[in-house]
């Protein structure tokens, strides 16, 4: 077993990466094409998930922009066509958190597999994420992931009977939801010739053509090897057959480890007009200080948009004034970081211990990156010393000395940012929100995209933002001690914020609904077409700021879609049919109706719909009908 090569892969979008293994040995002969009486005894797993047919994913740990240095990575590109499928073979790790995520031709979130929701290949496996399951070694499971082809007579040994592979499908072919700006009316009147966005059909006639698959390990305590870690099999859709990886890699170019063979299948364009969007267009919101706030950074949520982002995770971030790591050294000071860490499992561990499931929290961090992207430390709620709170004090040292006093056994964390390359060049905190309880309302999820948590009634994450300070090292208490503020977690004022950097609450308007549309492929269309799980965009103006946390799947008091003529309603508390809200902006909402499902909800051309808003923070109602078309 060699690997061919090793070239350090640093995506501009932020995880360096190392090429995985592709095994040739012994390989020669096997058949790349299938005819039937191949394989005709085993199954698919016995056959092909060995080192002839593998494809080991690149790795990599998060070394820039957003990465966290205690988690692993592993990604594939692909190129999407119905002929194969791809069929993603793993081990359950013995780690906190754990995921599979696709990601499209725009580099955007298309779909998301989390750990606990994953089968186990057989019955004889367990999945040791889900409460109260204890981690054991060696438990595997299978995911395809699938690009919209036809099964055909599949071969005798090329057959998944008696495995749970397909309640683990994920879809190639789909694109992302939200963060479309063809509903927008502002973007092109500041910019007429500004490019649409590129959207799918109401009947998928425009599928995804490409992307990138994902897997993020968090606090993964497995040793890595060929065995444990994930590997791709490329599978005929008619036959159900493998192809040798090495004819996979070196002909069909249908997968590739990363940019400089992948990058092709990347609409680039496309990536390059959501950062336009999200960073120069949409506005950077904020309310004002929180009083008596001892906070020297200014921390907001980044925007919805950060090309390969975790789908479960909130990043909340502040800005550093440049060349703060010497200013502190010269003047003695260090930067302390008092904060409280919500509550999270005990895993990784090996003592039988397993997740409640009634945990705040799935996994939290603080990061520290300099100005040219690189993550210089990650620091992960484990490592935080905490009273019996959750209440931590961090110690950041940048030269100054440390006083003796400064130790885990007196509360406090020390972090020696000068032992890090570059670490003058420090730039950028950020926190790290994974998967945050139902009920816990102070995460990083519950700050509306790209606004300031500071409110005029406090943190809308109380004390689990970061408070930042500069204190003179020799000034430190002898012990640490909690900092409590006022908190505000979920608590809007009933008014909407202003655009950075004239902070206010500004008077409420009433709202109104000028639009609601389905696929809109270019500015001032006006079209809802009938179908399961319509994407729809609401449009108007005063809609307020959304409370629950955003992305948000459920129901709530602010949104409601009635379909008078088959009497259901969805998204309204209550409705057996939700929403998933991915955008609530002041004047655009963003989601997803999961109709035509499990739930109900059925919807045909000519239904009539009612679509009603409330501003949550006045819960004052703008309503509209509409007749769904085909």
């Amino acid at each position: 077993m060699t690997q061919s090569r090793i070239v350090r892969l640093c995506a501009l979008w932020g995880l360096c990466l190392f090429p995985g293994l592709i095994y040739a040995a012994n390989c020669s002969g096997l058949p790349t094409s299938f005819t039937g009486g191949e394989f005709p005894s085993g199954d698919f797993f016995s056959n092909f998930d060995n080192s002839c047919y593998t494809i080991n994913l690149t790795t990599g740990n998060g070394i820039t922009e957003y990465g966290d240095l205690n988690a692993r990575y592993y990604q594939l590109y692909y190129q999407v066509d119905p002929r194969y499928e791809l069929i993603l073979v793993g081990t359950f790790p013995n780690a906190r958190y754990y995921s599979v995520t696709l990601y499209d031709e725009h580099m955007a979130v298309a779909q998301t597999m989390l750990d606990a929701n994953m089968a186990p290949l057989t019955s004889e496996y367990v999945n040791p994420f889900r409460p109260g399951v204890a981690f054991a070694a060696g438990q595997q499971f299978a995911l395809p992931i699938r690009f919209g082809g036809t099964p055909g007579k599949q071969e005798t040994g090329c057959m998944m009977n008696g495995y749970n592979v397909s309640a683990n499908a994920l879809d190639g072919t789909r694109r992302h939801a939200g963060m479309d700006w063809n509903s927008d009316s502002g973007i092109f009147t500041l910019s007429p010739g500004f490019p649409s966005h590129v959207i799918d059909s109401p009947r998928h006639g425009i599928p995804n053509k490409g992307g990138i698959v994902m897997i993020r390990a968090y606090l993964d305590d497995t040793p890595a090897s060929d065995a444990t870690n994930p590997h791709i099999i490329v599978r005929d859709v008619a036959s159900g057959c493998a192809y040798p990886a090495d004819y996979v890699m070196n002909t069909m170019h249908i997968v590739a480890g990363g940019s400089a063979n992948g990058g092709d299948w990347i609409d680039h364009t496309q990536t390059a007009l959501h950062n336009t969007y999200e960073s120069d267009y949409l506005p950077k919101l904020c309310e004002g200080n929180s009083p008596g706030s001892a906070n020297r950074l200014a921390w907001s949520r980044v925007g919805a948009y950060v090309p390969i982002t975790n789908p479960d995770a909130s990043y909340i971030s502040a800005g550093v004034p440049a060349g703060l790591p010497d200013t502190l050294a010269a003047a003695g000071e260090v930067m302390r970081v008092r904060v409280r860490v919500p509550g999270t499992p005990p895993t990784p561990c090996t003592n039988g211990c397993s997740r409640s499931g009634t945990e705040p929290m799935r996994y939290m961090s603080l990061s520290f990156q300099n100005a040219d992207g690189t993550v210089l430390a990650s620091v992960a709620d484990s490592s935080f010393v905490k009273d019996a709170n959750g209440y931590a004090t961090l110690i950041v040292g940048t030269g100054a000395p440390i006083p003796p006093w400064i130790t885990p056994a007196n509360g406090y964390t020390v972090l020696n940012l000068t032992a890090r390359p570059k670490y003058e060049q420090l730039s950028l905190l950020a926190m790290r929100h994974i998967i945050p309880a139902a009920g816990f309302t102070c995460a990083g999820q519950n700050v509306p995209y790209r606004m300031n948590v500071a409110t005029p009634d406090g943190s809308l994450m109380s004390d689990y933002l970061p408070v930042v300070d500069y204190p003179a090292a020799a000034s430190l208490p002898t012990t640490a001690a909690p900092l409590i503020g006022p908190s505000a977690c979920n608590s809007f004022p009933a008014g909407q914020p202003g655009v950075r950097p004239n902070c206010a609450v500004l008077a409420a308007g009433s709202p109104a609904i000028d639009n609601v549309v389905t696929q809109c492929y270019a500015a001032g269309c006006d079209r809802f077409a009938a179908q399961a799980q319509p994407p729809v965009a609401i449009a108007g103006s005063n809609f307020g700021v959304f409370p629950a946390g955003l992305p948000f799947t459920g129901t709530s008091d602010y949104v409601r879609i009635v379909n008078t003529t088959r009497s259901w309603s969805a998204g309204y508390t209550g409705d057996a049919c939700t929403v998933s809200i991915s955008s609530w902006e002041s004047g655009l909402i963003q989601l997803v109706a999961n109709l035509n499902g499990k739930a109900g909800c059925p919807i045909v051309p000519g239904d009539r719909l009612y679509v009603d808003v409330w501003n949550p923070q006045t819960m004052v109602r703008a309503t509209t009908s509409l007749i769904a078309r085909y």
